[in-house]
């Protein structure tokens, strides 16, 4: 006897990016293969609805109370379709252990996380948010943490900005970079995540991605302030692309100010897509406009003429792919953890604006309607 099946509904394939009318079962907590002679104890009418693998949120602030930035990932996650989780390296070395043991165990939805690079990670609402002083970064302690939790951790976080690079330039980046390889040649899954953001000007866009290896991935690669990826004409950087040609991945990694809509209009008309999708959600903008959440950034790609099958492929297959998890998360495959979301994609006009003032027409607005954690029925909508 089957557990579920999801009956009528268009099944999103993230390796084709199309929909295919069909039932989906679940038995045991797995996704499962058709048998027609079987019972199922519950249907699911998803008569014109959309059945897609539970959304991937690949950056977001998960230290709820641990630090100030921190949302609360079982109200920021499961009503809002999303399964996974990987925070965007809120905590070094120092603190990661209070995290996992504090929020990541108790998280109803699959919680992972980057390492920030240094020791003591997010400082939260300090002029220097993080120290990047490369002399500080404790190679030694980051690789216990590996060692300790090699499942959850997935990568590596630098950050490089105006605000916390100081005079280092470059440094930073080159000793994370070279920590990050050392952790890949003993067998972890270790990318480097750039937030990549107002630039000191010891620091160029060319030097920045040309540094950057294939699987890297840049966060809020649409950002506004300083050298954009961007040049005077609007076109891509040549830099920018050649990185992407590369193999490093690219995030739109929402949150409030990391992008605006001319910006995200220049990319999509140019077909320089994201990757990756997520919300970069922090506790000042946790359900607050322009930018509250995975389901807001997705909408505003939508509007800014992003195909809703791409759109959902970079919150289901490329993270998952970028996070290392693939035999966990990202598709809807028989054998895979059923992790499902149920999402009524509507048009119903209105606008959507960012922080600096600009609007746009809205185009597709994904509301979600269920959401299947492990085979249980984690949240739904009471008009579904």
């Amino acid at each position: 006897m089957y557990d579920f099946c999801y009956r009528n509904g268009f099944v999103f394939d993230p390796e084709t990016e199309s929909f295919i009318k069909k039932d989906l079962y679940v038995k045991g907590g797995f996704i499962a293969a058709s048998e027609e002679d079987w019972e199922v104890r519950t249907v699911i009418d998803a008569e014109g609805k959309y059945v897609v693998p539970g959304l991937i949120d690949e950056h977001l602030h998960l230290d709820l109370n641990g630090s100030m930035i921190g949302v609360n990932g079982d109200t920021v996650c499961v009503p809002n379709g999303i399964t996974t989780a990987c925070d965007g390296g809120t905590c070094g070395a120092s603190n990661f252990a209070q995290f996992y043991n504090s929020n990541i165990i108790r998280y109803e939805a699959h919680t992972y996380s980057y390492l920030n690079v240094s020791t003591f990670g997010n400082k939260s609402l300090c002029i220097h948010e993080e120290d990047h002083d490369p002399a500080d970064f404790r190679e030694d302690l980051i690789e216990e943490k590996f060692r300790k939790y090699p499942d959850t951790l997935r990568g590596l976080k630098v950050r490089m900005c105006r605000g916390t690079l100081g005079d280092h330039g470059m440094a930073p980046l080159y000793r994370a970079r070279e920590i990050s390889g050392e952790l890949k040649k003993k067998g972890y899954h270790c990318p480097l995540v750039v937030h990549y953001d107002n630039l000191p000007d010891n620091v160029t866009v060319a030097e920045l991605f040309d540094a950057l290896r294939p699987g890297d991935i840049v966060a809020h690669v649409y950002q506004t302030k300083g050298e954009t990826i961007f040049m005077k004409d609007g076109s891509i950087h040549p830099a920018v692309r050649r990185a992407r040609e590369r193999g490093v991945l690219m995030d739109d990694c929402h949150g409030r100010v990391h992008w605006s809509i001319p910006h995200l209009k220049m990319a999509v008309k140019q077909g320089f897509l994201p990757d990756i999708i997520s919300s970069d959600s922090v506790r000042i903008s946790e359900y607050v406009r322009p930018g509250f959440s995975l389901l807001y950034a997705m909408a505003m790609l939508s509007a800014a003429g992003m195909k809703t099958e791409k759109i959902l492929k970079c919150v289901t297959l490329n993270p998952a792919r970028a996070l290392g998890i693939v035999e966990k998360a990202g598709a809807l495959k028989v054998g895979m953890p059923a992790d499902v979301t149920v999402l009524d994609i509507r048009e119903e006009g209105g606008t959507l604006s960012d922080f600096w003032g600009n609007t746009v027409a809205a185009g597709k607005l994904f509301v979600p309607l269920l959401t299947m954690i492990g085979g249980r029925v984690a949240y739904r909508q009471i008009f579904f």
